[in-house]
């Protein structure tokens, strides 16, 4: 009997109609190991976000985004699992419209944050939630990770001064203190990091803030060694002992980032909670001085091994692998100073599985590069004083008329979010059609945001900002960090992603608020048809790519730095 069975076997028992499967864990993001993923070990979907709502009776259905619509279907079993893309239907649509009155179903409190678990309940007033027991959902250990220090160097804030940051906020008001349940933000708040997740440096933890400053941290399988920290630290299993204590005192929670559980618990010991925007979250999105510096520093190292790279890819692409391809890039990006890890794994994806998002190359997948189509390689790093994302699409051999055209179309958009100059406090849902509108107007999208923010060696993926057609309301401030990365995808053909990372900088004539790149690599001028482009256009990749220049080429010697030179030459 395979896991799912069992679940559902277990479903019947407790007479539960089905149960409700997060991704996440307690700390509610991306921060799971794969070795944590059960959505990946009871259906074979790997992808970075989905819901599983299994059912007692029938097929199971995975929720997945639009970047997963072409992969989701691939890596799962249809005749047990129904895929639904969200960019279609929204998920609770989807609920209200399938599921029966009354449907009982269970889920993991510590798994549904409490802003989310409300709206499900005010929202799909068919469901019974019922807080499931082990049985149903068995807890999985989370895998041990070893805390460090990042160095002041490196973070340009003391832990002190950020604690003290927290104290202002909560001086002023009656609370007694305020949990953080967001692992980034804990990691930042404390300046400490932590080996256990591939590609992500964070520290699983909560952290309690109290108002007279004293500072207790609720790890998940943290080995501090034989460090000394000014705070406690104790298992997250300790948090309702210590929550006791605050009985008939309040709070301030995130209920965007805090899990449902603990809204329970607060009830339990009639606690009030404060709920109020993380101010971690909203602090580290703005980067300070030392830590935009790092970001500069850590995109020209990263620059220097991508054109290593290409200038080897250049050599040596015929029958190459994606995989191998993979391993390659690796090999050039770990040999740069304070070089951590991967900030996610490489997508390394020729011809047709260019055409999937968020493809990874696998044994079974693995396709060896040919002449006549394109490779989307949308890979970065984790460096000590900063983190990196790139998105290039290179032609391997000659490209057809049409790719040509499709890139060019693709690379307008680009340019054009790349260019904007925008008010203070403009949103990214406001700029997001900037770098579509060169796409609509040839009848072409992507089902994925345009922008996302940035951590400095924290998550690659970090909010509050973003760039969408979605809601992303949150204002966009000078200090942030966004990636610029619009696409096209022919499904069963190639795919075309092209993105860099990009400074939020006051602009110098009028106030405004324009974007400076932080990423420095030059764009594939093979695919680039320069009779589509304006003269404003051409002028702007010729500036891009003589800033590229500039930057790389004292670092780069040999036949590298002749690749470099010809990769930069005006179009």
């Amino acid at each position: 009997m395979t896991a799912l069975e069992n679940i559902i076997e277990q479903l019947k028992t407790e007479k539960l109609d089905g149960y409700f499967l997060p991704r996440n864990n307690m700390f509610l993001g991306e921060d799971i190991h794969p070795a944590e993923n059960k959505i990946l070990k009871l259906t074979g979907f790997s992808g970075s976000a989905g819901t599983l709502l299994i059912k007692a009776q029938g097929r199971s259905v995975l929720f997945v985004d639009g970047r997963y619509a072409l992969q989701a279907p691939l890596e799962t079993n249809s005749q047990i699992i129904e895929v639904v893309c969200t960019a279609e239907i929204s998920m609770t649509k989807w609920m209200q419209q399938n599921l029966p009155p009354k449907f009982r179903l269970g889920f993991n409190p510590n798994c549904l944050s409490i802003k989310d678990f409300d709206s499900f309940q005010k929202t799909l007033s068919n469901i019974r939630w019922i807080s499931s027991s082990e049985k149903v959902d068995p807890s999985m250990p989370l895998v041990k990770g070893r805390v460090f220090e990042h160095e002041i160097d490196f973070a340009g804030l003391s832990r002190e001064e950020k604690i003290g940051e927290v104290l202002d906020f909560l001086n002023p008001t009656d609370a007694a203190g305020w949990l953080f349940c967001a692992a980034d933000s804990a990691s930042w708040l404390l300046n400490l990091r932590a080996k256990c997740l591939p590609d992500t440096p964070i520290i699983r933890a909560y952290v309690l803030v109290e108002r007279n400053g004293n500072t207790t941290v609720f790890g998940g399988n943290l080995d501090y060694g034989e460090n000394q920290y000014p705070f406690s630290t104790y298992p997250l299993e300790a948090l309702e002992e210590t929550l006791k204590s605050f009985k008939k005192q309040s709070l301030y929670i995130d209920e965007n980032k805090t899990p449902q559980a603990i809204k329970t618990l607060f009830e339990k010991y009639k606690i009030t909670a404060l709920p109020h925007k993380d101010i971690c979250e909203t602090a580290k999105a703005v980067k300070n001085s030392v830590e935009l510096e790092g970001m500069r520093r850590a995109h020209i190292r990263d620059g220097v091994a991508m054109i290593n790279f290409l200038s080897w890819l250049e050599e040596n692409a015929a029958g190459k692998t994606e995989m191998e391809i993979v391993a390659e890039l690796h090999g050039f990006r770990q040999k740069q100073e304070h070089y951590f890890s991967e900030s996610f794994e490489t997508i390394a994806a020729f011809g047709s599985n260019g055409a999937i998002v968020h493809y990874q190359p696998s044994a079974k997948s693995n396709k060896a590069l040919q002449n006549g189509s394109l490779l989307l390689l949308d890979s970065g790093a984790q460096y000590y004083d900063g983190t990196t994302d790139i998105t290039r699409t290179l032609a391997i051999g000659k490209p057809t008329e049409e790719m040509k055209a499709n890139y060019t179309t693709v690379l307008k958009g680009h340019i054009s979010l790349s260019r904007a100059v925008f008010p203070q406090g403009s949103s990214g849902q406001s700029l997001d059609a900037l770098a579509r509108s060169p796409l609509w107007k040839h009848g072409l999208n992507y089902a994925h945001g345009t922008g996302h923010g940035v951590g400095c060696f924290l998550n690659v993926h970090e909010g509050p900002l973003g760039i969408s057609t979605g809601y992303s309301p949150y204002p966009l401030q000078a200090g942030m960090i966004t990636s610029i990365e619009p696409g096209y995808y022919k499904e069963n053909c190639y795919g075309i992603r092209i993105e860099n990372l990009v400074e939020i900088l006051p602009d110098k004539q009028n106030g405004m608020l324009c974007f400076s790149p932080l990423t420095l690599v030059p764009y594939d001028k093979n695919l680039i048809n320069k009779d589509q482009l304006t003269p404003e256009e051409i002028n702007w990749i010729n500036d891009y790519h003589a800033r590229v220049f500039a930057a790389l080429s004292p670092y780069i010697i040999g036949a590298a730095k002749d690749w470099l030179k010809k990769a930069c030459n005006k179009l």
